[in-house]
C-alpha cells in the first residue's frame, strides 16, 4: 500500500517536474551544449573580468557560469527555469566550487539592469521577446552574447562563425 503511494507521488513529482522543463523550453529554447571552448573565446572577445557581473539567460547545465566566475573571476548570475536544468545547473556549480547565483525563475521577469554581459543561447522567439526588454533596461556599454541566433534589426558588432552556430556579439 505504502509502496503504490510513494510509486504514484513519484510519478506525479516527475510529471510536473517534466512539464515546466517542457515549459521552459518553449519560451526559452530547449537544451543545447555551448562548447567550453567557444565559450572561453566569447568571454575573452568581450573582455570579461573581476568586477563585472555576466548573466547567463536559460543557464542550463550552469558551464558558462561555472566558466565565468572561475576563470574570469567575474559575478555570475543564472536564470533556469526548468527545475531539473537548475538542480544540474546547482550541482555543476558545487562539484566545480563556482561562486554563482542561480535561480530557478523565469528571466522574462527579471530585472536585467544589472548585467555588464549577458550570455544567451535561446531560440529566434525568445530573442525577439527580449529585444525591447534589452532596450529598456539595459545600460549603455552593456555586452550581449547570442549564441546561434541574432538579435533582429541590430547590428552585430562582432560575429564568430567557427563553431556549429553563429555568435553574435552586441553592445548597447
Amino acid at each position: 500500500m505504502l509502496l503504490s503511494i510513494f510509486i504514484g507521488l513519484s510519478m506525479v513529482v516527475l510529471l510536473v517536474l517534466f512539464s515546466l522543463t517542457i515549459r521552459s523550453a518553449f519560451l526559452g529554447a530547449p537544451y543545447f551544449v555551448t562548447p567550453k571552448k567557444a565559450l572561453r573565446e566569447i568571454f575573452r572577445l568581450v573582455q570579461l573580468r573581476p568586477g563585472q557581473t555576466l548573466y547567463d539567460l536559460g543557464a542550463g547545465d550552469g558551464k558558462a557560469l561555472v566558466i565565468a566566475n572561475k576563470e574570469f573571476g567575474a559575478r555570475a548570475v543564472g536564470f533556469e527555469l526548468s527545475p531539473i536544468f537548475w538542480a544540474v545547473s546547482r550541482l555543476n556549480l558545487l562539484i566545480r566550487g563556482a561562486k554563482a547565483e542561480l535561480y530557478c525563475r523565469n528571466f522574462f521577469d527579471q530585472d536585467l539592469s544589472g548585467a555588464d554581459v549577458i550570455f544567451c543561447f535561446l531560440s529566434i522567439r525568445a530573442m525577439a521577446r527580449l529585444k525591447p526588454k534589452f532596450e529598456k533596461e539595459l545600460r549603455p556599454g552593456t555586452k550581449i552574447i547570442s549564441y546561434a541566433f541574432s538579435i533582429r534589426d541590430w547590428q552585430p558588432k562582432t560575429v564568430i562563425k567557427k563553431y556549429y552556430g553563429n555568435i553574435y556579439l552586441y553592445e548597447v
